[in-house]
């Protein structure tokens, strides 16, 4: 069966002891967990070292520590009901630098064979899950908050608008700074007007994505700069959440709104790319 191997890391401005506490307590888990944020309304279960779920977005599994090194290391076994069976071992390894916490999250799995062909999809989604993870928990370290929180709204009747914007391709890493130059340029042209981005194309498996972020105007110029084009967003019935926080955590909603097409509360409208719109731009 096709291997999984996945290792994030993420440095911590927080004493070794304080971080490891914090991971070794389950009950922290749902603060900064990046599957947790899509479902919840999940049933949780939690003893001293054992962490289970139960949700419809989640699936049903359980973990349980079988090994630790007081900060150190933790070792759990994985396991995993639905959305299908599955066993996993993760780790969780912490090191000090200097005054700062360097912690290491990885798991070593194999897919069930009739889903060899996503293999490489499914590493990249599960790579960007333990990244938006950490990120949480840095958060939670260094602010004791996580300044995420979601909002859902099901399916609604969007009324479409137009807009000009301007199209560019990104990796995943770059695509906050280069999404703030590209809405700059926009703006010295048009300097009112609500953001949004349109999002054509995701390749999780080389990580980079085709996009176009602009404003909302009345209606559409009748001449445009050149290296802007205007763009008309029908009315559609979408599915729709809203993402309160730093934008460094808006990978959580498009993360969420993905899991829950995955359990069918949604299906994708072929009429018009996915898009969002920005009430702030500030973070």
């Amino acid at each position: 069966m096709p291997k999984l191997a996945v290792s994030r890391s993420q440095i911590m401005g927080a004493p070794i002891e304080k971080v490891f506490a914090k991971v070794r307590d389950f009950q922290s888990w749902p603060e900064w967990s990046p599957w947790l944020m899509a479902d919840p309304e999940c049933q949780l279960d939690f003893s001293k070292d054992e962490y289970g779920w139960e949700g419809e977005i989640a699936g049903i599994g359980v973990m349980k520590i079988v090994e630790e090194q007081s900060n150190r290391s933790i070792s759990y076994a994985l396991s995993f009901q639905k959305p299908y069976r599955s066993e996993a071992a993760v780790q969780m390894l912490f090191a000090e630098e200097g005054q700062k916490t360097r912690v290491t999250w990885k798991m070593d799995s194999s897919l069930p064979f009739f889903l060899f062909w996503m293999h490489k999809s499914l590493q990249g989604f599960i790579e960007m899950d333990y990244e938006r993870g950490l990120l949480m928990l840095k958060d939670l370290m260094e602010q004791d908050s996580v300044p995420s929180k979601l909002s859902f709204h099901g399916r609604e009747q969007f009324q479409g608008f137009v807009g000009v914007g301007k199209k560019s391709e990104s990796c995943f890493k770059e695509i906050e700074s280069q999404m703030a130059v590209d809405l700059e340029k926009v703006r010295e042209y048009y300097p009112k007007g609500e953001a949004f981005a349109v999002y054509y194309k995701w390749d999780v498996v080389k990580r980079r994505v085709a996009y176009l972020i602009g404003v909302k105007v009345p209606e559409l110029p009748q001449r445009i700069p050149t290296d802007l084009e205007g763009v008309t967003v029908p009315d559609l019935t979408v599915y729709s959440l809203t993402h309160s926080g730093a934008y460094r955590h808006l990978g959580n909603a498009w993360a969420a709104g993905m899991a829950h097409g995955q359990a069918k509360r949604w299906k994708a409208d072929k009429k018009f790319p996915p898009f969002e719109l920005y009430q702030n731009e500030k973070e």
